[in-house]
């Protein structure tokens, strides 16, 4: 059990530099540089109110965890985002957290809108909560095992909630040590007018972060309904704008109280009559088992990958006739997946291994809930994605470590095609 919390520890640690995370990297940082001419009270105040963010939402997803494995279901690491309604609510807070860093509105806590420290300090444990909220569809090196034994069906409650907690003191504990360490607030830069830009030059990273999200959501609903989505982001703009405009901290109590019940009325409506998630139909799977085996379409098309749709019964015919098949678990909302993607998959080493070994390169897409891919990654031992498993033709599998390189996958391709040479695939 120690040994799982410290690959907890160390994948939350991760987590940080992370594609999904980076965003609010620099926010972070920025409140560090705000935080450090506070008195030392204040900082740790701070460190222990984002840490508390941070970990109260690893809790509530552990607990999450627990109700479903005991309803006998399967809940793996980062699969929320397969549900529309969860990657639109992460789309609009983005979008909202966006908006307030370029200056469209300010959040404020306290109910007199005056400030103080209560509210900054519900400000560090909302960034907390947002930080661990980024975090959710990354995979990290360590974390797997961890989040592989909390997920495990013969893992008591207690144990899963105490790995997730401990994923989320992972993450927080950087910015935790900042705080709590004295001499980190000499080396820090002064706070000016210059953390204003900076602050608006994050606004646009995060508004890049939501269009990412909204990608997602395209893939996952009908045309009319993301383009309702949008219509409802256009009101939740308006909504802001006016409770900054028409309700700020210098109006009076009664009328900042009018106006937030006109903003959330408003939202409300506008929620009621554009939220649809109208999910397309079941599109038929690329690349089908049907055709001659007997000639190969290349793997290699205009220097790009030509990866097949998941197709269980093709994989059966491929591996009956010799031919491995190398399985990219992938989904539009896993920026990890994405990342290597671009990084360590579409490169030269990799399609050269795949034009000279003839593997069939297969894409199991995880955007949407698909009960056959959450089996058969739960097969090979994996609970989150990204994941990467060669397929072989005697029933084994060759599952690649979580954090891959080119040469790597090029190694293992080349390593299945000398057992499984392509001049002995099988023909029609």
């Amino acid at each position: 059990m120690f040994a799982t919390l410290a690959l907890a520890l160390a994948g939350g640690l991760v987590l940080n530099v992370m594609p999904c995370v980076l965003p609010v990297l620099a926010l972070k940082a920025m409140s560090v540089v705000e935080h450090a001419r506070h008195d030392a009270r204040k900082r740790r105040m701070h460190g222990i109110a984002y840490t508390v963010g941070t970990m109260s939402l690893f809790i509530a997803l552990a607990v999450l965890v627990v109700v479903v494995k005991a309803s006998g279901h399967r809940l793996g690491w980062g699969m929320q985002f397969q549900h529309p309604p969860f990657v639109a609510a992460m789309t609009a807070i983005v979008f909202a957290f966006a908006l307030n860093a370029v200056g469209l509105f300010e959040i404020t806590f306290s109910s007199s809108g005056e400030g103080g420290d209560d509210d900054k300090l519900t400000g560090s444990l909302v960034n907390g909560l947002f930080a661990a909220l980024m975090s959710t569809p990354c995979s990290a090196p360590f974390l797997g095992t961890a989040v592989a034994f909390a997920l495990s069906a013969e893992v008591p409650a207690w144990k899963t909630i105490l790995v997730f907690a401990t994923i989320g003191l992972g993450l927080a504990l950087p910015y935790l040590a900042i705080t709590l360490i004295p001499g980190f607030s000499r080396i820090l830069p002064k706070p000016g007018r210059w953390m204003e830009t900076v602050k608006q030059v994050m606004g646009f990273a995060l508004f890049g972060t939501a269009i990412w999200l909204y990608r997602t959501l395209q893939a996952q609903v009908t045309p009319a309904s993301a383009n309702s989505f949008l219509i409802f982001l256009l009101a939740l703009t308006v909504a802001l704008w006016v409770g900054t405009r028409y309700g700020g901290v210098t109006a009076e109590p009664p009328r900042r109280w009018l106006v937030r019940g006109i903003q959330v009325g408003g939202v409300v409506l506008a929620g009621y009559m554009c939220l649809s998630f109208v999910k397309p139909e079941q599109a038929i799977a690329a690349g089908g088992a049907g055709g001659s085996l007997g000639n190969d379409p290349p793997v290699i098309v205009d220097n790009h990958i030509a990866w097949a749709g998941f197709d269980g019964k093709r994989i059966v015919t491929e591996v009956k006739r010799g031919r491995p098949v190398f399985l990219d678990f992938t989904a539009e909302w896993c920026a990890s997946c994405k990342a290597n993607e671009h990084a360590f998959l579409e490169t030269e080493t990799v399609r050269g291994a795949l034009s000279q070994t003839n593997i069939l390169p297969m894409r199991a897409d995880m955007t949407n809930e698909n009960d056959e891919l959450d089996k058969l990654l739960e097969s090979i031992g994996r609970s989150g994605i990204p994941a990467y498993v060669i397929l072989l033709p005697d029933g084994t599998r060759d599952l690649l470590p979580v954090t891959i390189t080119a040469e790597m996958v090029a190694t293992h391709l080349s390593d299945a095609s000398h057992r499984f040479p392509a001049e002995k695939f099988a023909r029609d």
